[in-house]
């Protein structure tokens, strides 16, 4: 009986330390610059949606620049995510609605940080794209999620 206490005790600690550590973690990668955070990868994309918004004139970067410069760059979790759930990235973009690239990039902390990341990658602002339409991909944040760490996890055909 008494270890069991001991064992259910340690249990507790052990759940009440993670939710710290990922408390602490939301509050790091919240309240600083996003620069700090980017994998090349990530720094590549908005870049290259970026570039995007520019050559067609139009004043801010929005979702369908995100999406371009992930099909663009073809490379990283977020493009296996997709190609792994059967989703084209080719047809997703010309339904990509114009969602503020700042709105997607806060959702893509806020996932970076419920996962347990220290950065942001290019998995990341796909979940923060995913989180803001869902409908565009056809699938579910949670559906994505997972997925995602079949991905990271090497589990994904």
């Amino acid at each position: 009986m008494l270890k069991s206490l001991r064992k259910l005790s340690l249990r507790k600690l052990s759940l009440r330390k993670l939710s710290l550590r990922k408390l602490s973690l939301r509050k790091t990668i919240h309240y600083q610059p996003l620069e700090n955070f980017l994998t090349v990868r990530a720094r590549k994309v908005l870049s290259l949606a970026a570039k995007e918004a520019s050559a067609r004139g139009h004043d801010r970067v929005t979702a369908g620049h995100l999406l371009e410069g992930l099909a663009r760059l073809n490379d990283g979790v977020a493009v296996m995510t997709l190609s792994s759930l059967g989703i084209d990235v080719d047809v997703t973009r010309s339904r990509a609605a114009g969602a503020d690239l700042s709105r997607i990039t806060d959702l893509a902390r806020q996932e970076a940080a419920e996962l347990g990341h220290r950065y942001i990658g290019t998995e990341h602002l796909l979940l923060g794209l995913i989180h803001e339409d869902a409908e565009v991909f056809g699938v579910s944040l949670q559906q994505a999620r997972a997925q995602v760490i079949k991905v990271l996890h090497g589990d994904a055909p």
